[in-house]
């Protein structure tokens, strides 16, 4: 009996050493992801974006509803 007690002593220690390492692990990935949303989320990246793709800035929007689109046919 012993022995079976040490036996499953070790295997849980393995276990929670392995448990912790993978936590320790998502804790990095999920550092690595916060700064890459706000390197991706920041302004002058976006403006950049803009410049590059050619975008510009419409001096109206307008704006339809489903109800009219309705009324017409």
């Amino acid at each position: 009996m012993y022995l079976s007690q040490i036996t499953g002593l070790s295997a849980g220690g393995y276990e929670m050493q392995r448990l912790q390492a993978e936590r320790d692990e998502l804790r990095r990935q999920a550092a690595l992801a916060d700064v890459q949303l706000a390197r991706l989320d920041s302004p002058a990246r976006i403006e950049a974006q803009v410049k590059r793709l050619g975008l510009v800035r419409v001096a109206r929007v307008f704006v339809l509803s489903a109800d009219a689109l309705q009324a017409k046919k």
